[in-house]
């Protein structure tokens, strides 16, 4: 009697570690599958995304195709909407340009040399004068900035300590740099005419040395041609409301009439482009587009 008691005591341990590893295994065996579908999942996902966001910069890129070489800052809705587009599955996709160009860029690397709008720009003084514009501006430079682009700064969106900033970087003369802005400043704030003859005339009464004119008269425009696209793909959900599909912002050059005059809008490049895309996530740098609800 004591020996088969003592062999079922050994016994019934065993059993409950047999089933403990069974049940491990099966465990194991569970999550690796569900892995796999997790996988599956993002893999698809991933590829729908990849395809959406590849049409819809297909329909943008269309779209100033056409508008590029008329006045299409009239075609903007008073919020920078340029169009909305309906189709099928009830989806439906929202597009604002915003102006960029009245923000300087702060990376040397990203500078679009090519489209100086003189040679007094050369690649060496537009890397230099980049790199210490973002110095001036310090902690506020990624705020202020942009990444890629001309150097040309849009006069008429500028903010006056981007103006300032800009100036002093070009002239590294404090002093000078200030009464040139704020002389500037005050005329575009008066709504008068600032054009290539009124800033080299700015810079002749203040004394600026000649080669620093030539700079300053290619260092700003006032007809911008890089744009903010921020784009909506909105459609039904689960529960049959609209909710958002996707959200998007891209930085796009927009070549301008091929009439214009180069020093005004600050670039030669004959055709339109993303610089920068990407896709944004809620709360991540987005603003919802008014009307489509907060998300």
């Amino acid at each position: 009697m004591r020996a088969g008691f003592r062999n079922r005591a050994f016994v019934m341990p065993l059993v409950v570690l047999m089933a403990l590893v069974t049940s491990m295994m099966v465990a194991v065996l569970l999550n690796r599958n569900s892995v796999r579908r997790s996988d599956a999942e993002w893999a698809l996902n991933s590829y729908v995304e990849e395809h959406r966001q590849r049409g819809v910069r297909e329909i943008l890129a269309v779209w100033l195709q056409f508008s590029a070489q008329q006045d299409f800052e009239s075609m903007l809705a008073s919020d920078g909407t340029a169009f909305t587009l309906d189709y099928s599955g009830g989806r439906r996709l929202v597009v604002r340009l915003l102006p960029a160009q009245g923000a300087p860029v702060i990376d040397p690397e990203g500078v679009d040399v090519d489209q100086a709008t003189n040679a007094a720009l050369s690649p060496l003084i537009q890397r230099q004068i980049v790199e210490r514009t973002a110095e001036i501006l310090g902690s506020r430079a990624e705020l202020l900035g942009r990444r890629s682009g001309p150097i040309a700064v849009s006069l008429y969106d500028a903010s006056p300590e981007v103006i300032r900033a800009v100036t002093r970087a070009v002239m590294q003369n404090d002093q000078l740099a200030e009464e040139y802005a704020n002389q500037l400043i005050r005329r575009r704030d008066d709504s008068e005419a600032v054009d290539t003859q009124a800033l080299l005339m700015i810079a002749r009464d203040l004394e600026v040395p000649d080669n620093l004119q030539t700079q300053l008269s290619g260092i700003w425009t006032t007809l911008p041609a890089l744009w903010s696209a921020r784009v909506e793909l909105t459609g039904p959900g689960a529960d049959g409301r609209d909710e958002v599909i996707g959200r998007y912002e891209a930085l796009v050059f927009i070549p301008r009439e091929e009439t214009t005059s180069p020093l005004l809008t600050g670039s030669e490049h004959p055709s339109a482009w993303f610089l920068e895309w990407r896709k944004l996530d809620e709360g991540v740098g987005y603003t919802p587009i008014p009307g489509l609800g907060a998300y």
